[in-house]
């Protein structure tokens, strides 16, 4: 949940009200103007989609989202760079353009690589120097792997969420639903650009707890 002085928000004109992303477009207006972003260290308890279907509108919204608060920023893009800096630049480029371009790119590169470095199609080099591009390729290949399962896992053990840790070697597949929702937000942009698909709450693990349900007026 964002908290904003008012003041501030005033002053970078509150955000886009076309952008169906719009906390994006708030945080890189608050970055050009020279504000910084902070996190408290607190649960929001914000709940996820129960549903694929909830979950799919809600990944293409953001993907949509960040495509638009792309071209909104990138239309005078020296001016975005000395306002940002070259290091918060390529943060920005990696989080909202790159996120979308990696999801709309996964299929089309992790699924050659995991076939062609296939352990059984795999053949060994007489030499070192001949083995090391096919070696280069399996360490960046697992490192990648590696990169975007722990998290995952780490996140599951922390939260005590010890039923989802067997969901986790699934998240290949899982990110080939968001290059999927990637693909429509794309779309989506192109005939819909003003559509704001609404996500549906008060189905997760967190409301049939009742950590979402206000208690009752003493």
């Amino acid at each position: 949940m964002p908290h904003f002085r008012t003041h501030i928000l005033r002053a970078v004109h509150g955000w886009d009200a076309w952008n169906v992303t719009e906390d994006a477009d708030l945080g890189l207006r608050l970055a050009r103007a020279g504000y910084d972003v902070g996190d408290l260290p607190s649960n929001t308890i914000e709940e996820a989609p129960a549903r694929y279907k909830a979950w799919l509108n809600q990944r293409t919204r953001w993907m949509k989202g960040f495509l638009q608060t792309s071209l909104t920023h990138g239309r005078t893009p020296l001016v975005t760079f000395r306002e940002l800096g070259p290091l918060a630049s390529l943060c920005a480029i990696a989080l909202i353009p790159g996120t979308v371009a990696s999801a709309l790119a996964y299929p089309f590169l992790m699924l050659p690589a995991v076939v062609s470095l296939w352990p059984s199609r795999i053949e060994a080099g007489s030499d070192f120097w001949t083995n090391l591009p096919m070696g280069a390729a399996i360490t960046v290949l697992v490192s990648g792997f590696v990169a975007m399962l722990l998290p995952a896992y780490i996140g599951c053990r922390r939260r005590g969420w010890h039923d989802l840790v067997p969901f986790v070697p699934l998240l290949p597949a899982y990110f080939l639903l968001v290059s999927f929702a990637a693909w429509r937000g794309v779309i989506e942009l192109i005939l819909a650009p003003d559509r704001w698909n609404k996500t549906e709450h008060g189905l997760s693990r967190t409301s049939r707890s009742g950590a979402l349900t206000p208690h009752p007026p003493r």
